[in-house]
């Protein structure tokens, strides 16, 4: 999008709707979280089953393969790394689905918000132009955008309880997202040691 296609307070209606620009420029943010909380969770829920199947399948491997003290290390540390990379996935989950039960809510809220002051209105616009340049980039990348909104909110949090969170749950996608993959990968690297200390 070039600077000719940028959103502005003035320039957010189509030629046909009637609607005030706050009330479009509303919609259109709604519209974009939810749709990358859409996104979200479909990646999310992927995640969980890569990293459901390495790290059970080489945590039983492990089990199989090992005895004595290295048997008692390894419980305990696969049973470290399971809890860590599928409840971060299942914490990603979680959250995502919370916001999305609520979902209704999130128009008044953001309405409130960007009605508070211009660089609320900026940020929100900001937003909104990165969810739809950003169709083809992965979720990920896109929910790195919303930090600057999310330090905004973050300020009237008790006013914004579930932009707040919706927000939250965007922006530490990524994190539990990575948490979640290098234990599954992780697990896997592991797994053909195990397999050939069985077979020898």
């Amino acid at each position: 999008m070039n600077d000719d296609d940028a959103i502005s307070p003035d320039s957010i209606n189509g030629p046909d709707d009637n609607r005030q620009p706050l009330d479009q420029l509303t919609d259109r943010a709604v519209d974009g979280l939810l749709g990358l909380l859409r996104r979200a969770n479909a990646l999310a829920g992927g995640v969980l089953i890569f990293v459901f199947v390495t790290s059970v399948g080489s945590f039983l491997l492990g089990l199989a393969a090992l005895d004595d003290g290295a048997r008692s290390a390894w419980l305990l540390l696969g049973t470290i790394g399971i809890a860590a990379g599928i409840g971060s996935a299942l914490l990603a989950i979680w959250r995502l689905l919370k916001v999305r039960r609520k979902s209704d809510k999130l128009t008044g809220e953001l309405r409130r918000f960007i009605g508070a002051d211009g660089d609320a209105e900026r940020t929100v616009i900001d937003a909104v132009e990165a969810t739809e340049v950003s169709a083809d980039e992965s979720i990920v990348a896109v929910s790195r955008q919303f930090s600057s909104m999310r330090d905004g909110v973050d300020q009237q949090e008790l006013n914004l309880p579930e932009l707040s969170m919706a927000l939250r749950s965007l922006t530490t996608f990524p994190g539990l997202m990575a948490l979640a993959v290098v234990t599954g990968f992780a697990f896997a690297l592991v797994s053909p040691i195990f397999v050939l200390v069985l077979l020898f």
